[in-house]
């Protein structure tokens, strides 16, 4: 058994030696017993004592590392000498590194080019992006002109008027109200009156009459307020004319006038509604009137002092008669009473000065006129002594009126008394909000009346049923020279410059008012926008700018300038019906055509610009048009359909006849290069209908190619000469040309192989050498032209003639 088992070891090791044997292409290396124990010990004696070395040696052994002899090889290295340094041998190939230093410099140039190029587009670009929204935005703004600030409710934000369709004095459909359609008439006679006599006539008059169509007595009193607190005089060369101190005073006096006037006419009201009380009669006049208003009005008047005159309050007949105005009144009552002194003083100086604000205190302070209990004398002498403005008085001023009267007649030129400006602060700020949604006319009353024009038309141009009077008061103000406009013209409709002066955008809300009929009514929208013709944005009035945007926007071009005839004539257009000086009209053309340009409409630009005389522009431009559709290769994105093409060589044909025999104010260039695209443009119609003698006919009247080997040194004499147009067609002429050759080559080897063509062969072959002379030609002329040709034209031309053989 034991030996059974010993061998079936041995064959259990050799099977698995067979198995273990791989086939790896190389000699096998078999070691005894006695061999396995040889090399043992050899290893054993290399590496010494046993230990952790021990097992390192063995393990370099096994990498084929002699760790013994390490040390010494290292010695051996350490003791060889420093290499010297090898002298650099210099490069020969001076041809080879020529061309690659003017490689490099080309390349670096393309390089930097290319970058300079791309930061300038994306610099162009963000620049037109962030204006384009700009422009959004400010679009946007305006298409919410009835925003009203502040409205808590729905029932706080007013309809607009119904509007109706309009079909008379325009002849479109303008929707607009009778009131709109009334302003817009008187707009329109007024400035055709000021373009045809050059003198303004009363706008303000004009419009106030207009006003009247509203039916509306407030508004009739806006107006009034309008005209009254315009009688100051603009100084010229001043841009804030109304904060000099004349003016100024002008318009205390003026709104202290107007509410005395208004307070007489109450005072006439109120008497006539008490006529059984009231102890009307005698001389009429403004003391009777006060008389008998101050004997029924005054009730439950103590009257402290016991003072009276002519049977009535001392004190009230006094005050009533400084409310109306009626100084003289005041001082005869002063003289006959003979008790004050001082106060008579004072009015006499308000009466010969016309005013309150030069007013000194006339040692009027006295303690004792504040500690009375009389509430109309300590108005009185408040009015005369300008102190205590804080105090509202409210037992004697009832109403707006009367505080803003109190106030006028207490403004001085002293600073430390309540001024002007300080004035108007307080107005502004105090009662925005008791009056602003409730009572807007009574809170442009007051804005107006202290001489806040611009923010009083703001306010109430944010009401829809007030903003045709706001529009036009603005309109009206601005022509004669009193209203505030911003340096910008993209600031909001009311804001404030670096000196906190209130200004008016009237631009916006021109554009903000004509945004619902501009479309429909080009003539009424033109007419509202030539009030801009005095303000200037970018060295252009906005009058040309809007008018330019405008028919952009409608592409109403030949109804807004007219056209030209074949014969040259103009048809006149609704720019003409509109007088205005004929350099504003080439003005708005210009500016329209150059809109028109930037937005790639190229054809109205060219027409437009022809139609100011400006025909090196037209021709410019034609010349674009067409070598942009002469080959259908080209600018494959544009549209280069049969009736763009026709439409656009046609232009060109009537241009060509209207210049025909004029003096045209363009280069020799311009022109030479407008003839010579008409001309291509026919040989590629030629080409594409197969008529390939007629196209080689034009082509060798034309001369931009050789057509046959006497010609090349006379084409490369001239093609220095052609414009870029014409360059860029080039490659596609001479392929048109060649194939053309081709087939005319190929149709007549065809005929050659009938019968027919052998009667003549050498004539046969005489037109065979021509085409090859002909397309010779045209590849030497490729080889030698100085313009960088694609390697697949330059193939396929020598490839053609190669078949010619």
């Amino acid at each position: 058994m034991a030996g059974t088992d010993w061998d079936s070891i041995m064959m259990t090791a050799e099977k698995l030696q067979a198995n273990a044997t791989t086939d790896t292409g190389m000699p096998s290396v078999t070691r005894n017993i006695r061999q396995l124990l040889d090399a043992a010990e050899n290893l054993w004696t290399k590496v010494g004592v046993p230990g952790v070395e021990a097992q390192g040696n063995i393990f370099l052994c096994s990498r084929g590392v002699d760790a013994p002899q390490v040390s010494k090889q290292l010695e051996k290295l350490s003791s060889v000498a420093t290499l010297d340094t090898l002298d650099p041998k210099p490069d020969t190939d001076v041809d080879s590194f020529v061309k690659n230093e003017v490689q490099n410099a080309i390349l670096g140039l393309i390089e930097s080019v290319k970058k300079s190029n791309e930061d300038f587009i994306e610099k162009r670009q963000t620049e037109t992006i962030a204006k384009n929204w700009r422009n959004k935005k400010i679009n946007i703004v305006n298409s919410f002109p009835g925003y009203m600030p502040n409205s808590s409710s729905p029932s706080s934000k007013t309809m607009p008027a119904l509007s109706k369709f309009n079909t008379i004095n325009f002849g479109l459909n303008a929707r607009m109200d009778q009131t709109e359609l009334t302003y817009a008439q008187h707009l329109c006679e007024y400035n055709q009156h000021v373009e045809n006599h050059g003198v303004q006539k009363d706008i303000l008059q004009s419009f106030a009459k207009a006003a009247e169509s509203a039916h509306d007595d407030r508004v009739n009193e806006m107006w009034k307020i309008v005209k009254c607190m315009s009688q100051i005089v603009p100084e010229h060369g001043s841009s804030n004319s109304r904060y000099s101190a004349n003016n100024q005073n002008i318009m205390i006096s003026s709104a202290r006038s107007y509410l005395e006037q208004r307070y007489i006419v109450f005072m006439k009201t109120y008497v006539k509604s008490h006529l059984s009380k009231a102890k009307v009669g005698g001389i009429p006049g403004t003391y009777p009137l006060v008389r008998s208003f101050v004997s029924v009005y005054i009730n439950q008047y103590n009257n402290p002092d016991q003072l009276f005159y002519d049977n009535l309050p001392f004190w009230p007949l006094l005050y009533y008669l400084v409310r109306c105005g009626d100084l003289e009144s005041v001082i005869c009552v002063l003289e006959k009473n003979n008790t004050q002194p001082e106060l008579l003083n004072a009015f006499t100086s308000i009466k010969n000065n016309h005013q309150y604000v030069t007013l000194s205190d006339q040692n009027l302070i006295s303690t004792v006129v504040w500690d009375c209990n009389d509430p109309f004398k300590k108005v009185v002498y408040s009015i005369v002594v300008a102190t205590d403005v804080s105090n509202k008085h409210s037992d004697v001023i009832k109403t707006a009126d009367d505080y803003l009267w109190l106030k006028l007649c207490q403004v001085r030129n002293d600073d430390n008394k309540l001024t002007y400006p300080l004035l108007q602060s307080t107005i502004y700020k105090e009662y925005g909000e008791q009056f602003s949604e409730v009572q807007p006319i009574s809170y442009f009353q007051l804005l107006f009346l202290t001489g806040q024009f611009e923010s009083a038309i703001e306010f109430i141009f944010r009401h829809p049923k007030l903003r045709t009077h706001a529009m036009h008061i603005a309109i009206a103000l601005n022509e004669i020279g009193l209203l505030y406009l911003p340096n910008d013209f993209d600031q909001p409709i009311l804001s404030k410059d670096n000196k906190q002066i209130a200004r008016l955008n009237l631009a916006r809300m021109i554009k903000i008012y004509c945004a619902k009929f501009e479309s429909q009514d080009l003539k009424m929208a033109i007419n509202y926008y030539y009030c801009l013709r005095h303000a200037e944005t970018n060295d252009k009035t906005l009058f040309v700018t809007y008018v330019a945007a405008l028919v952009i926007e409608t592409e109403e071009y030949e109804k807004v300038f007219g056209q030209l005839k074949p014969d040259g004539k103009k048809l006149n257009g609704l720019l003409d019906s509109f007088v205005v000086a004929d350099f504003v009209k080439l003005e708005i053309i210009k500016n329209t055509a150059s809109l028109a340009e930037q937005k790639c409409d190229l054809e109205v630009a060219a027409q437009l610009y022809e139609l100011v005389g400006q025909h090196d522009k037209a021709l410019e431009l034609v010349n674009i048009m067409l070598s942009r559709v002469i080959q259908p290769d080209t600018f494959s994105a544009l549209d280069k359909s049969p009736n763009m093409k026709n439409r656009i060589y046609d232009y060109s044909e009537a241009l060509s006849e209207r210049l025909a025999g004029t003096e045209i104010n363009a280069s020799e260039e311009i022109i030479f290069t407008f003839n010579m695209l008409k001309s291509l443009f026919v040989f590629f119609q030629l080409y594409e209908e197969h008529k390939y003698t007629l196209a080689l006919d034009v082509l060798h009247t034309i001369g931009l190619i050789p057509l046959s080997s006497d010609q090349v040194e006379e084409c490369l004499s001239a093609f220095k000469k052609f414009d870029e147009l014409i360059l860029r067609i080039v490659p596609g002429v001479m392929t048109a040309t060649m194939n053309m050759l081709y087939s005319q080559y190929t149709e007549m080897k065809k005929e050659e192989e009938s019968s027919r063509s052998l009667r003549d062969p050498e004539q046969r072959q005489a037109q065979l050498e021509y085409i090859r002379d002909r397309a010779k030609a045209i590849t030497s002329f490729t080889g030698r032209v100085p313009f960088q040709i694609n390697s697949e034209v330059i193939n396929h031309l020598v490839q053609t003639e190669i078949l010619l053989y």
